[in-house]
């Protein structure tokens, strides 16, 4: 079987900073591109990080360990993996046949967000676009019109946090100099939101915490993951119980739901 180790690898990187886990319930039903997908079959399955179901085959490289497969689907929940707890920033954000909601980081790599699931297509480059055509669940025989994304309250609040200043204030550098954030995270947050419509934060509050204090309970949530929680608590003076209840109230920012 070829090896996978360097795809996995991919799934990290492209994972939030330390995050771990959440797969919980993504690996029911999962999304995939149908049994087979450009002349390619289904080569391998992976319960990892949620689901992932592999396409085709691969050269191993002389002298290398393994090698990319030409393409990948990976199925989380929205509160593990979604684009507002991501690190990286996508270039495009948009709707995907209907409700989803796709946002693209690199080429080959798309979120696709819909209902409480975050579908994750790897792909060579020229497949992407077939790939986004023929997405679906496992169950479904051919592909259908996407729900709308399901996030947490703490991801909705985030977007809530930079339409109430947009409310108050014009203009991308006003807005970023009112909440705290970057530019570029100000930037797609009012495109998340936008496409999202208002009725997906109609009564939803404004957040009371800081984006500085939102950082730093996300820094002790990979602290935990990467330390564990007696160390964490150690360092942060603080009582195993306190750490976890600090990194709840960031649940759906760290990848670790």
């Amino acid at each position: 079987m070829v090896q996978l180790l360097p795809v996995l690898l991919a799934l990290l990187i492209a994972s939030p900073a330390g995050g771990q886990g959440g797969g919980g319930g993504a690996s029911k039903d999962p999304y995939w591109l149908g049994p087979y997908f450009a002349g390619m079959r289904v080569t391998d399955e992976q319960s990892f990080r949620g689901a992932t179901i592999f396409y085709g085959d691969c050269e191993l490289p002389e002298g290398e360990g393994g090698c990319a497969l030409p393409a990948q689907v990976q199925t989380t929940t929205s509160c593990a993996r979604n684009p507002i707890g991501l690190d990286s920033h996508p270039y495009r954000v948009f709707r995907l046949r209907g409700g989803g909601l796709a946002a693209q980081y690199d080429t080959g790599w798309v979120d696709v967000g819909t209902g409480n699931r975050t579908a994750t297509i790897f792909s060579e480059p020229v497949l992407s676009s077939a790939a986004l055509r023929e997405l679906r669940r496992r169950s479904q025989p051919t592909p259908e019109p996407l729900p709308p994304p399901v996030y947490p309250i703490v991801v909705l609040r985030e977007l809530k946090r930079v339409t109430a200043a947009a409310d108050r204030v014009h203009g991308v550098p006003a807005i970023a100099k009112a909440t705290g954030l970057a530019p570029l995270d100000v930037r797609l947050r009012l495109r998340i939101a936008d496409l999202l419509g208002p009725k997906a934060l109609a009564g939803v509050p404004v957040p009371t915490m800081s984006v500085a204090t939102v950082e730093r309970l996300r820094q002790m949530a990979f602290a935990v993951d990467e330390l564990g929680l007696a160390e964490t608590a150690a360092k942060e003076d603080l009582k195993p119980a306190q750490v976890l209840a600090q990194i709840r109230r960031v649940r759906g920012l760290t990848g670790d739901c």
